[in-house]
């Protein structure tokens, strides 16, 4: 948290990394060891204990614990409702699981779930971390609303940058795509992937709307969202689970779409963004996204039988053009925004100011 605030990631990151690799190492070493599941609990054991180790020792914070309480109130406050957050959260992302697990077998469970597991590789692995190094940026220029609006439909307009022609290419290559990365087994699980994929730019949207509600010192408006999404989404799994495992899947979409329109409506206000504006913000990559996966269907449809590897491949890399070709030909300064961004150097769209991200974050 220290490293946070101080938007030092760098140190942060060569300790995640470091931790990775233990925890992984572990893993592998407990599986040829015969452990079985317990090799569950023992890689993520020495993942963490290594993290805490490594945070401590680069953070360079040595303090001894002090039970003092005075004037801890209002820092209690905020960690209670960051807190209660987090568990409506658990309870939105964890009810599927336990509600389908009580009516589907579990082979279809075991379907569902890796083409979740899948469908979700970006919005839980990458968009946490981008979250971290933005809540500390946010929480810095939290007295300059106009600079949070502007911030925050940029880093918006960058994360779906990526994440739709993601989603969308999941989407329109789930057959091929599943049968290469997960084997032959798993291609039931293709309809599901393809269901999934398009609810989760919703999701993905919804989840960036978080860290910049508390920067600005509301936590309490994510805590009422998060209750609102406790309700919403269950009561969605459960109507949908009426036409089995793939009515599931699709009550995603319908869940999803509903409450980042809720959750927009809550927080917008409070970054001091309308809607319309961060409609314009992210409509240029959504668009080059649909026209990608529209070729790469067509495309599909044209190729001959052969092995789903190659298939797979010649619609990656189809996509890839497709996709960097429209921005090149239609949204120029949204790519070399993008690009900008990722070498850290200041650059200027059309109304807007300089876009200035600093090394460390």
């Amino acid at each position: 948290a220290l490293l946070a605030r101080a938007i030092d990631f760098k140190r942060q990151a060569k300790v995640y990394f470091l931790s990775s690799i233990t925890g992984a190492v572990a893993a592998l070493a407990g599986a040829y060891a015969g452990l079985g599941v317990w090799t569950l609990i023992l890689a993520p054991a020495v993942l963490y204990i290594t993290r805490a180790i490594g945070m401590t020792k680069v953070s360079g914070h040595h303090y001894r614990p002090l039970f003092d309480f005075r004037g801890a109130g209002e820092l209690a406050k905020f960690g209670g409702l960051m807190a209660a957050g987090q568990f409506f959260w658990v309870l939105q992302s964890q009810a599927d699981v336990f509600i389908a697990g009580r009516i589907l077998n579990p082979a279809t469970l075991g379907l569902y779930t890796t083409g979740l597991f899948l469908t979700q590789i970006l919005v839980s692995k990458f968009v946490p971390a981008i979250n971290d190094v933005a809540f500390s940026i946010y929480a810095r220029m939290q007295d300059d609303r106009d600079a949070v609006a502007q911030g925050f439909a940029r880093s918006s307009r960058m994360v779906m940058l990526v994440a739709m022609p993601f989603y969308v290419g999941l989407a329109v290559t789930a057959g091929p795509l599943v049968a290469t990365v997960l084997g032959p087994k798993w291609v039931e699980a293709a309809p599901l992937v393809r269901l999934l994929a398009v609810a989760m730019p919703a999701m993905t949207l919804q989840v960036l709307f978080s860290p910049a509600c508390s920067a600005m010192g509301r936590p309490g408006i994510n805590v009422h969202t998060g209750m609102i999404g406790a309700v919403l989404l269950p009561l969605a799994f459960v109507v949908g689970l009426r036409w089995g495992v793939t009515g599931l899947a699709a009550s995603w979409f319908v869940a999803y779409t509903i409450y980042l329109a809720i959750t927009a409506w809550r927080v917008l206000p409070v970054l001091g963004l309308s809607a319309m504006a961060l409609a314009r913000a992210i409509a240029p990559t959504v668009t080059p996204a649909l026209a990608m996966g529209a070729l790469v269907v067509g495309i599909d449809h044209i190729l001959p039988v052969m092995a789903v590897q190659f298939r797979l491949a010649i619609l990656v890399a189809a996509g890839g053009v497709a996709y960097l070709g429209w921005l090149w030909l239609f949204s120029k300064d949204v790519l070399i925004e993008a690009i900008s961004m990722v070498r850290g150097k200041p650059y200027y769209r059309a109304g807007e100011g300089p876009v200035q991200v600093t090394s460390a974050a």
